[in-house]
């Protein structure tokens, strides 16, 4: 009986709170070091350098905040999340980025929400696998940098429909889609995203990471194929650390 009212004094308690603001902070920050701090899209940490905006130290409302996480920015690459992360990790981000504007206890939790993190589904060589996908200490070399998996990463590749057998066969992946580019006078490989009248979208692939670039169509013209190879872009993993990717990537599809 003490047992259960020392339980319960602890979870009202500001205690609990902070053990809660704690573990939302730290997810927060792992969401958003793998989705957000791509280098060109937000730096790690939030501070300068980054393709897009700094984050840290603007003075931003934890309110503000969340409706451009939500919502995206129109006319700009920045897109919503509402619906590319679940709820709880939108809240961690959300609270993480205000604690990088100097809000020290940022609200966490609507009423009657439950702040028990959810316990991971993958075994423990997926999630190693999964750690690697979006390693940030590897740079612009790990996987995150072109591929997204539930809704974490940059989705410049088309969705991964199929999974190699093994490392062996990831290092030798053929990339059908990956075209040849002329625009404005440079050559270059490329993912083309959409082709207008007037405007062609494409990542450029000259150099990691791909650069979402939008230019005039009668200034373009697209070559099927080119000598751009998958195998290049992962020469930083090991065989055994792309086994423990495929290991992730297999859990999540099945």
């Amino acid at each position: 009986m003490q047992t259960f009212f020392l339980a319960v004094l602890l979870a009202a308690s500001p205690v609990a709170d902070d053990v809660a603001l704690k573990a939302t902070l730290e997810r927060g920050e792992q969401v958003f070091t793998m989705t957000c701090a791509t280098g060109y899209c937000h730096a790690v940490g939030g501070g300068a350098g980054g393709g897009g905006a700094r984050l840290a130290a603007r003075g931003f409302t934890q309110d503000y905040i969340g409706t451009i996480v939500g919502a995206g920015r129109p006319g700009t690459a920045m897109p919503g999340f509402k619906d590319r992360l679940p709820a709880t990790d939108m809240e961690a981000v959300v609270a993480y980025v205000a604690t990088l504007n100097g809000i020290e206890k940022p609200v966490i939790g609507a009423a009657g929400a439950d702040q028990t993190p959810a316990a991971s589904s993958l075994s423990a060589a997926a999630e190693k696998g999964r750690a690697l996908f979006h390693d940030s200490l590897r740079g612009f070399a790990r996987c995150a940098t072109c591929h997204q998996v539930r809704g974490s990463g940059v989705p410049a590749a088309e969705p991964i429909s199929r999974i190699p057998a093994n490392a062996g066969e990831l290092r030798a992946l053929s990339t059908p889609n990956v075209a040849t580019v002329n625009a404005d006078g440079e050559s270059m490989p490329a993912l083309v995203v959409s082709r207008g009248e007037q405007y062609v979208l494409f990542y450029d692939l000259t150099l990691p990471p791909p650069v979402l670039r939008t230019v005039a169509a009668g200034n373009t013209a697209i070559e099927a194929g080119n000598r751009w190879r998958h195998g290049d872009m992962i020469k930083a993993y090991s065989d055994a650390e792309l086994s423990l990717i495929l290991e992730y990537l297999g859990e999540v599809a099945r």
